[in-house]
């Protein structure tokens, strides 16, 4: 049996997570130890979908896995699933008729699903597992499918705890640099016009608006301006 076999899932992502991938990467890595673990190897596999507050839906899948037209939108498993319904089973789709997002995909080799919730905390997420067997997920395969959800959601919380803060950090990293530039703007603006720093951002926001153009663009459009006018002894 091999190492990766023997070790705990949660043990095997905490290394995958500890080695500093980012989250779409460590989701990759995630699908493809559940489809191992639950023996589905291509064309079977897995897909694995989280919804983040106010981000798009982060989507991975198992390479060799046929692909699925609006697997995780309305009226699909996946979809159910996020959107707060009950884990779904399929023991054979060309014989549903229920799932209408589903359309064509027996044609793809896709015979049985399952999808099931991860457990996480604040998001949403699914783990789908797909085979081009009929009745593939049977009570005791469908309790693994849940025992390797539970266990994956363990480290995936971490993942998008880690995730939520490096994203809040780059936005306000943005929002400094975007008032720096909207600032130096505004004193080139007072300078030039001898306007109040108020009357100077209303100037800016003013062209914003009338170009539609964000205004730390504008604002960034004027200090390249007089940039490219200024020469310094250096530059001899």
């Amino acid at each position: 049996m091999a190492e990766s076999e023997r070790q705990p899932v949660v043990e095997e992502l905490v290394a995958a997570l500890l080695g500093g991938p980012d989250t779409e990467t460590f989701l990759s890595v995630a699908a493809g130890v559940a489809a191992r673990r639950l023996a589905l190897s291509a064309p079977d596999g897995c897909t694995i979908a989280v919804e983040r507050s106010r981000r798009p839906l982060l989507t991975v899948r198992t390479p060799g896995l046929p692909a699925l037209r609006a697997e995780h939108g309305p009226g699909s498993p996946g979809g159910t699933v996020l959107g707060g319904g009950p884990d779904v089973v399929l023991t054979d789709l060309a014989a549903d008729q229920h799932w209408p997002a589903l359309a064509g995909a027996a044609d793809n080799g896709i015979r049985s699903i399952a999808a099931v919730a991860l457990p996480l905390e604040g998001d949403r997420g699914v783990l789908s597992c797909y085979s081009v067997r009929i009745n593939a997920f049977g009570p005791g395969e469908i309790a693994g499918v849940r025992a390797v959800a539970a266990e994956t959601a363990k480290v995936l919380r971490l993942a998008l705890q880690i995730d939520a803060q490096a994203n809040r950090a780059a936005n306000l990293q943005a929002a400094l640099e975007s008032r720096t530039v909207v600032d130096l703007a505004a004193g080139i603006i007072m300078g030039q016009n001898g306007c109040s720093q108020q009357a100077a951002i209303d100037i800016l926001r003013s062209v914003s608006n009338s170009r539609n153009i964000k205004i730390r663009n504008v604002a960034a459009g004027v200090v390249a301006a007089v940039s490219d006018r200024v020469n310094t002894h250096f530059d001899e």
